[in-house]
């Protein structure tokens, strides 16, 4: 198999990873029941807080965050060895590096469309952290800083998410300068920000649920 015939290889196993969602799973096994039936309908940490309470909300955010980096390092691991995208990927950061990304965008997107739960999953901001720390730690730590100064000051997850994400391409820009890390700090946001585009409709509107506070029923607030 040809060098080239890995950089699909790192992506569908990113995926692969990431469809196994860690709230869907939990609440099948343990509970004989999908999470995706109750609270806000998001198969999410959030979520699981609000119907299951924080002990397994912990589980749940543990796992998440465990498939991202295992993504990552998987990635990084088979890149290095086998020296995907040498060239005209990597743009002189190293195989070991551009691996890590496209299994990070990759285990994202498994998160969010999960091939083994009918593409419905959660909203993949904890998934997302975690590669991002294993990607830049200082990118992803400037990032959460916003995440919980907005929570803590407006108690709503959502808005702290939207925000967080928004810091990482201009974070980017100021610290690596990377093409390849810049592309999915922008990816990331993209995503991000769309998979919340109800909970800003309800930001604007201010109907959105803060945190803390019980949901009505098929409301999709909060993120993971």
């Amino acid at each position: 198999m040809g060098e080239w015939m890995w950089l699909p290889a790192i992506i569908i196993m990113g995926y692969l990873i990431g469809s196994l969602n860690g709230s869907i799973l939990l609440s099948k096994v343990f509970f004989k029941d999908d999470i995706r039936k109750h609270g806000s309908g998001n198969a999410g940490a959030t979520n699981v807080l609000r119907v299951h309470g924080k002990k397994w909300t912990f589980l749940v955010s543990a796992w998440d965050m465990g498939k991202g980096a295992l993504a990552v390092l998987l990635g990084r691991a088979l890149s290095g060895h086998y020296a995907v995208m040498h060239t005209a990927l990597t743009m002189g950061v190293g195989e070991r590096y551009a691996g890590g990304i496209a299994a990070g965008i990759a285990v994202i997107l498994g998160h969010v469309f999960p091939v083994w739960f009918g593409f419905r999953g959660g909203k993949g901001v904890i998934t997302a952290c975690m590669v991002m720390l294993m990607l830049d730690w200082k990118t992803a730590c400037i990032a959460l800083a916003f995440f919980f100064a907005l929570v803590f000051w407006k108690r709503y997850i959502s808005l702290g998410s939207i925000a967080a994400v928004i810091t990482l391409p201009v974070t980017a820009l100021l610290l690596r300068r990377d093409l390849p890390f810049l592309v999915m700090c922008i990816f990331v946001m993209v995503l991000i920000i769309f998979l919340h585009k109800a909970n800003i409709k309800r930001l604007l509107s201010g109907t959105e649920n803060k945190f803390g506070k019980k949901a009505p029923s098929n409301e999709h607030e909060g993120s993971s």
